[in-house]
């Protein structure tokens, strides 16, 4: 897959990105609220840390509510009738998968897919991982189980051989913000995904430098890179400069 080709428009979608959380009317609100299958979550942030982490990002949410549309399941809170047959069957069939998250921040995306059925293991650097844990504790009792945590450099081997690798789903959403860190990013999916595996990602341009090293990177590593159709995200959390991505190592 060619690099994708960086516009003069999308640039300066990047700069007002930059300056605010995206084009979302909850961005100040200390409590998001989203609703997948029959749980009603809410998740605490806090857009004045010094964490990028501990603030809900779009990407998440819209991740979370593709899958929430997709989900072969009557679970679905969606009532947005799907195709048949579902084009996401075989990827978003939950049963018997192993999932780690990449960048969980304070966990919306993460908490989300678990409320879901998924068996995934939310990960993020130290500094970040008290706003997961109380985000967790909060949508305890909306939970099928409480959700696995760990602490992941992306750079570290030690840690990704900790966490007990291959995976059947590699997810992430809003991580490619900066550059000395999209490669080791790669890296981490490429370790962490089995080889039928895939890479679910929820993606926005943060910064044209991390999206160059990013998909330059991505090219080399994985053969299949599929963008989700904007049409097959939820209508409702469908936004211009956020997309999703599917990433695999077989064609």
């Amino acid at each position: 897959m060619a690099i994708i080709a960086i516009s003069k428009e999308v640039s300066s979608r990047r700069q007002q990105s930059i300056r605010a959380t995206g084009a979302m009317k909850f961005k100040d609100s200390p409590v998001i609220e989203l609703t997948v299958g029959s749980a009603a979550l809410s998740f605490e942030q806090d857009n004045g840390s010094f964490q990028v982490g501990t603030s809900v990002w779009p990407c998440s949410l819209v991740l979370a509510k593709f899958v929430d549309r997709w989900l072969p399941s009557s679970s679905s809170s969606s009532s947005i009738e799907p195709q048949n047959p579902n084009p996401y069957l075989s990827l978003l069939s939950f049963a018997g998968k192993r999932a780690v998250e990449l960048g969980s921040g304070c966990g919306p995306a993460g908490i989300a897919l678990t409320a879901l059925g998924l068996d995934i293991v939310l990960t993020d650097i130290a500094p970040v991982m008290p706003a997961l844990r109380r985000n967790i504790k909060r949508n305890r009792p909306a939970l099928p189980k409480n959700p696995k945590r760990a602490q992941l450099h992306w750079n570290s081997a030690d840690q990704i051989r900790a966490l007990n690798p291959p995976f059947d789903l590699v997810i992430a959403a809003d991580v490619v913000y900066m550059e000395d860190s999209a490669a080791q990013l790669v890296s981490a999916m490429d370790a962490l995904v089995a080889p039928d595996g895939a890479v679910l990602l929820g993606y926005q341009l943060r910064s044209p430098e991390a999206h160059r090293v990013f998909w330059g990177r991505c090219a080399e590593v994985f053969p299949v890179i599929e963008k989700v159709p904007h049409e097959d995200l939820h209508p409702d959390y469908a936004y211009d400069e956020t997309d999703v991505y599917i990433f695999r190592k077989r064609k």
